[in-house]
């Protein structure tokens, strides 16, 4: 029943070429390389197989042991990564500021248990940092294959101590998790893409090649299932994009691809050619240090570049550089701790090492980022806008008692007899923490209730995919709150000048329009006017809040200058923008919603007055020269707090 896979096949080595390629390309030329990233599932299947063979033979010839399995493990994957994530934090130190080494930090902590996947997959959401700022984001690749290979080995070892049918163990344990994947695709692609149990299929597939699927026979089917697993392979990294709703079925035709090229053997003309060449296996061999390597040096260039992509010529030096440094850590670091004469003891110095290295990301992510390493000075300083990054995220205030929290959130505030309700997308929400500041001053007279949700406009029958589809039941949630509490207030609120991007509609007349369309435009503010209109028939009176100011000038990421060597405060972090300049964005949003206003009655509201004040200009900064925002849109809770009033009429 079981292979007895025994010789090493250098088109495995080959394929891992393939993988560690199209990775490294996807991340280093996104537009040449559109579907790359499926070379991580190209990488599970790899490892299924190769894994499940040694398991399944060991067990099978009685010689399996817990101790040799993860003891293998240990030295094949600890030594490098403890290389690459001493060398990450080293340089952190040098390029990040407190704030981003404070979440490097955390990531370490993780990433050295295994666990990046389930850190990355809680960050996920609306205000994550975006993931070139992550240096250690690939590690979440490799806590999903430890995370099967605790798990794999346990169940392996049961079913054949009770001699159960292990190939029947295997098709279930593949179509529940198939099942799982598909079904985390239609709901939330992050919990698809970082969960295990939604990825383990993956890895399954290339068990179940171990278990039972022979090698093709003849010299047509290894040819055929050769080609068909290379054409799959190249349709996935050409067409593929990462705005696919991806694993899901998508995932199925990489896995397959990877599945075929394993099944055709190493005599099939293209692996034997191709795949086993020298210089395939030559990278290969080094394709785990290289994709453990890579990713940090590309994300620390977007990090040197402001949030810019490599230039070419860098993205190339990037890849140079990498493959340098995983051949030097095949050759000086990993060899040594798999192969050399003192086994045990290097299991053991990789695993301290590992856990010393952990235990130091847990204490810098407990330190925030040790900004106290630099000093406070008068005007801005690093510290200050490390604060501001800090001071930010779509959730309630201590006072808010919330009722409902998925997607979309509804909070109450306060005890008045007056009702008013708040509803709009996070540059609504963040207007909270005024409302919490007037009840702590028991000024609050009213009580105030929030439905929002982060990039959730409140506007019936927009539609929007991944995950900001959970917004499209917002406007109902509000109907519901104002007729059952009897609201008399309705304040709307929202990025109105960000609803205009792809995958973005709106239903109107039972059409879907694009809201990157003239007519996709016009349906949006029309049904903006119905709601209104609407909300105004159950007996509440409306308000609009206009634009607010926005750009790159008040994200405090582009107060800091960065170069290889490090970080200073921008020269130009008090230049203040032109009111003028700010509101002309504005200007059609605005006067969309002032002629709503006109129509209905619906009051509009102005809060560029309290955020930039009287004069021509627009600082930045407040109080003692610290960052309004927390990034380029969003006000931090420390300025709302004390400086916008212009919602405090209806409140007290």
């Amino acid at each position: 029943m079981f292979r007895n896979i025994t010789t090493y096949r250098a088109d495995i080595d080959g394929l891992r070429a393939f993988a560690v390629a199209t990775v490294v390309f996807y991340h280093a030329f996104p537009d040449a390389v559109p579907g790359g990233f499926v070379g991580v599932d190209v990488f599970f299947v790899i490892s299924g197989f190769l894994i499940s063979s040694i398991l399944i033979i060991d067990m099978n010839e009685r010689r399996f042991s817990f101790a040799g399995f993860y003891g293998r493990r240990a030295r094949r994957i600890f030594p490098a990564l403890a290389a690459c994530l001493a060398a990450t934090l080293a340089y952190g130190f040098v390029a990040l500021t407190p704030s981003e080494l404070a979440q490097l930090g955390k990531h370490l902590f993780f990433g050295a248990g295994f666990l990046s996947n389930i850190a990355l997959w809680s960050e996920a959401g609306y205000f994550d940092t975006a993931a070139t700022y992550k240096p250690l984001l690939h590690l979440w690749s490799l806590g999903i294959e430890e995370q099967f290979y605790i798990l794999w080995p346990v169940l392996l070892w049961a079913a054949f101590r009770v001699k159960a049918n292990i190939a029947r163990l295997l098709a279930v344990l593949f179509i529940v998790s198939f099942a799982v994947n598909v079904a985390l695709s239609v709901v939330s692609v992050a919990d698809d893409f970082y969960l295990p149990v939604s990825r383990f299929w993956e890895l399954l597939a290339g068990g179940a090649l171990a278990l039972f699927g022979q090698s093709a026979q003849t010299a047509r089917a290894r040819q055929l299932a050769s080609l068909a697993g290379a054409a799959a392979l190249t349709c996935s990294v050409a067409l593929f994009t990462p705005e696919l709703r991806f694993p899901g079925w998508y995932a199925l035709l990489p896995v397959a691809g990877a599945a075929a090229l394993i099944f055709a053997g190493p005599d099939a003309p293209l692996n034997r050619a191709i795949l086993s060449s020298r210089a395939f296996v030559a990278v290969g061999l080094i394709s785990y240090p290289l994709y453990i390597w890579h990713w940090p040096l590309i994300s620390y260039a977007y990090v040197i570049r402001l949030g810019k992509p490599p230039t070419p010529l860098m993205g190339l030096a990037i890849v140079a550089a990498s493959l340098v440094l995983a051949w030097l850590t095949y050759r000086f670091v990993e060899c040594p701790a798999r192969f050399g004469t003192a086994r045990q003891r290097n299991t053991m110095l990789a695993a301290v090492g590992l856990a010393l290295i952990g235990i130091c990301g847990a204490g810098i992510w407990s330190g925030q980022g040790f900004p106290g390493r630099f000093a406070r000075l008068p005007g801005v300083d690093i510290q200050k806008i490390g604060a501001a990054r800090l001071d930010a995220d779509f959730k309630p205030t201590a006072g808010m008692a919330v009722s409902e929290h998925d997607w979309t959130l509804i909070a109450r505030l306060g005890s008045g007899e007056r009702k008013v309700a708040f509803s709009g997308d996070s540059l609504l929400f963040h207007y909270g923490p005024r409302v919490q500041q007037l009840a702590d001053d028991r000024r609050l007279a009213a009580t105030a209730f929030f439905v929002v949700g982060p990039r959730c406009p409140p506007v019936p029958d927009v539609l929007q995919e991944d995950k900001f589809s959970g917004c499209g039941d917002l406007t109902g949630k509000l109907l519901d709150l104002v007729r059952r509490e009897k609201i008399g207030s309705v304040v709307l609120g929202a990025a109105w000048t960000g609803y205009s991007a792809q995958g973005m509609f709106i239903d109107r007349d039972g059409k879907r329009l694009p809201l990157t369309t003239r007519d996709g435009q016009e349906a949006f503010y029309a049904n903006l006017e119905a709601f209104v209109r609407r909300l105004q028939s159950e007996g509440a009176a409306v308000y609009l809040v206009l634009g607010l100011p926005s750009g790159p000038p008040f994200d405090p990421r582009n107060m800091v200058a960065r170069t290889i060597t490090g970080f200073s405060i921008s020269p130009s972090v008090e230049e203040a923008p032109r009111v003028s300049d700010l509101r002309s964005v504005l200007a059609n949003a605005d006067a969309r919603l002032t002629a709503i206003g006109a129509r209905t009655g619906a009051v509009t509201l102005d809060p560029f007055p309290d955020i930039c004040g009287a004069g021509l200009e627009c600082s930045p900064l407040f109080g003692a020269r610290e960052p309004k925002f927390s990034d380029q849109s969003h006000l931090r809770p420390a300025f709302v707090r004390e400086n916008l009033h212009f919602l405090d009429r209806l409140l007290e």
